[in-house]
């Protein structure tokens, strides 16, 4: 695994996605797994992580620690949470809180960008409701 050499914090960072996208797709861990991610920028708890899927590959069901947002930049996918399945394209984000277990499918080849706090986030439903 190659080191990091480029900055992940600071005070505005910008990013084309095109050009990360075909980065990714690029390199090792795609062509052997369908698969490669990216964090693009982390702030205390704040996480973005790009993530570049070949048609059919799936990440498996997992707990989400925070909310989060799944945003699809390229392609399409499924996404599979409490029973109930959603198919989503380029443009569409979805939100979910945390303890949702999930998975993700892509139907042809994609990109998705993750938004995400980090384990310990202040999230507290109740707060919500009245703000």
């Amino acid at each position: 695994m190659s080191s990091i050499n480029r900055p992940l914090a600071g005070p505005v960072l910008a990013f084309d996605l095109a050009e990360q996208i075909a980065a990714l797709r690029s390199e090792e861990p795609y062509q052997r797994s369908g698969r490669a991610g990216r964090t693009l920028a982390k702030s205390g708890r704040f996480r973005l992580v790009l993530t570049a899927m070949a048609d059919g590959n799936e990440i498996g069901t997992h707990q989400a620690d925070s909310p989060m947002t799944l945003q699809v930049v390229q392609g399409a996918l499924t996404f599979r949470t409490n029973g109930q399945e959603y198919t989503m394209t380029a443009g569409q984000v979805l939100f979910f809180g945390p303890g949702e277990a999930h998975d993700i499918r892509a139907t042809e080849d994609s990109a998705l960008l993750l938004t995400l706090s980090a384990v310990g986030d202040d999230y507290r439903p109740e707060e919500s409701a009245t703000a």
